[in-house]
């Protein structure tokens, strides 16, 4: 069976943590602000998103991303990790390139 290599984005929680810590301190909001912006009981939800140990919904995203004026892609930090993916033809036709001379699926074209 062939494989095939993909690279694969992936959220990075520390630094997605550290992007929303800073931009909230950049867009002078406290951890009480957000907390009643977002209506939570308590603090732990925000504390846990500025740790790195969750990532907002998308929802809750979609409303920082509101609040501190910029995109979504400039909160969520990625990180690129490599992964091997059984090759098949359908999968050839979408991420091979030319440059994977070993796949008996590459179209020569």
């Amino acid at each position: 069976m062939e494989y095939v290599k993909f690279i694969k984005p992936v959220i990075d929680l520390k630094l997605t943590g550290i992007q929303i810590k800073t931009l909230r301190k950049q867009n002078g909001f406290t951890v009480r602000d957000i907390q009643d912006i977002f209506g939570f009981e308590y603090p732990q939800a925000v504390y846990s998103w500025e740790q790195g140990k969750n990532v907002p919904t998308i929802d809750n995203l979609l409303v920082l991303s509101k609040l501190f004026g910029v995109g979504i892609e400039e909160i969520v930090a990625t990180r690129n990790v490599e992964v091997e993916v059984r090759c098949t033809a359908d999968i050839a036709k979408k991420i091979c390139s030319k440059k994977c001379e070993s796949c008996k699926y590459m179209l020569t074209a």
